[in-house]
């Protein structure tokens, strides 16, 4: 799904605040990049990310709320990860060496930052949550991984039964990395009872290369959260950097550039576009559900729409939705919506649920075509009629096959 690079060492100063550390650390990679994305955010606007990412920090680095990665899987070894991750279920018969997308993925997610192992250690978006991995395709250096891939398998329901088990085993968010062009009424049913368990679901906006714009599932799927990638001025570059969707599954933009990772090796990857990407939308509404574990998942989603930044022209489009997200604002909106109530508070203006809406009496039956009773009547009788003249002419006509069926055909004449 994404392309990964090692790199040799992290060449990050000294001295650096860990966000800084996490967002700025240096560690250029020799590729050459395919055109940008159209630039569309200023040095401002990712100093002013910095902040609010830090005055989101203040309130709640997700403690409380595991996510569910939904990818090739976890290394629950990995560095800022170790005791952190939950093992489940294996869907992909194929063998299972160290996983590196979904390692690199939960850590941007969840990494723990600075170990005694690696001073300057990846730091994810959401460093105090948990991981549940659920391994749901094969790392493209699996040993039968294209095969299985060109075997074009039921991958919908592989993952409408990931997403029910991530539900059922406690998970906040999940984080689906398992997309395609088809969706399925199992994956329909799944992302519904995600829904109805108050469990919020965010997909990989990752096209492909025959229809950038065209829609993904489950990320079109009602509810399902998904957020543009573009490049923001002063991180480190994704390198290529690849196409963002322009659809209306887009509810914000998020930055595709470079966020330092562990791997199954060390803490010497980074992940860039769709990961990046992702791992700053799970991490924001990981960080809703830490603090607001009961707020509806359409609620985290309009928390996050309401607080984002840079609105473009008209509030809306399906390049970057509603602007640059905004995990501080998200918090702020989010506290605002969970005090809303089902019902509004009495006072002046606000009528009593009880109350009718209209006055004067009920409406009686309405009769809204009338019909002469004997025009019923006669066209009662011609419906009756018709039907026995039916029923005896299909009798008749079975009369008259019997013995046609019984006489047998002449013989053929010899050759």
């Amino acid at each position: 799904m994404l392309t990964l690079y090692r790199l040799g060492a992290c060449c990050a100063t000294g001295g650096a605040t860990l966000l800084a550390a996490a967002l700025f650390a240096p560690g250029a990679v020799a590729a050459a990049r395919t055109p940008a994305r159209p630039p569309s955010f200023s040095p401002g606007d990712t100093a002013q990310l910095v902040q609010d990412t830090a005055s989101a920090w203040a309130i709640s680095q997700g403690s409380g709320v595991t996510v569910a990665v939904l990818s090739t899987g976890v290394d629950p070894n990995a560095v800022g990860l170790k005791g952190k991750v939950t093992v489940g279920a294996n869907y992909i018969n194929l063998p299972f060496p160290a996983p590196v997308s979904g390692t690199t993925l939960a850590s941007a997610i969840a990494g723990s930052g600075p170990t005694a192992g690696s001073v300057l250690g990846p730091l994810g978006r959401a460093p105090q949550a948990k991981i549940l991995s659920i391994r749901v395709w094969p790392d493209a250096n699996v040993p039968g991984a294209q095969a299985y891939r060109n075997s074009q398998p039921e991958w919908q329901t592989t993952d409408a039964t990931a997403i029910t088990e991530a539900v059922d085993s406690g998970a906040k968010v999940i984080v689906d990395d398992l997309v395609g062009g088809l969706p399925s009424v199992a994956m329909e049913d799944a992302v519904q009872y995600a829904m109805s368990k108050n469990v919020v679901v965010v997909c990989d906006e990752d096209p492909p290369a025959d229809d950038l714009d065209g829609l993904m599932y489950p990320c079109a799927l009602p509810g399902v959260i998904g957020a543009a990638t573009v490049d923001l001025p002063g991180l480190p570059p994704p390198s290529p950097s690849a196409a963002s969707p322009a659809n209306e599954t887009i509810l914000v933009a998020t930055p595709g550039n470079q966020l330092l990772a562990s791997g199954p090796e060390g803490a010497g990857y980074v992940v860039q576009n769709y990961y990046s990407s992702l791992a700053w939308l799970a991490g924001t509404a990981a960080l809703i559900k830490s603090v607001y574990p009961n707020l509806a998942p359409a609620l985290v989603a309009r928390a996050i729409a309401l607080s984002a930044r840079d609105h473009p022209p008209g509030g809306y489009n399906t390049t970057i939705g509603f602007g640059l997200i905004n995990p501080d604002g998200a918090l702020q909106q989010a506290s605002a919506l969970s005090k809303l109530g089902d019902t509004a508070a009495p006072g002046p203006g606000v009528v009593d649920p009880s109350a009718r809406l209209v006055s004067g009496p009920a409406p009686g039956v309405i009769d809204a075509v009338h019909h002469s009773t004997a025009k019923l009547a006669a066209f009662g009788g011609t419906i009756a009629f018709g039907l026995i003249c039916l029923i005896l002419a299909a009798v008749l006509a079975w009369r008259w096959r019997r013995p046609a069926a019984a006489t047998p055909a002449p013989a053929a004449p010899l050759p």
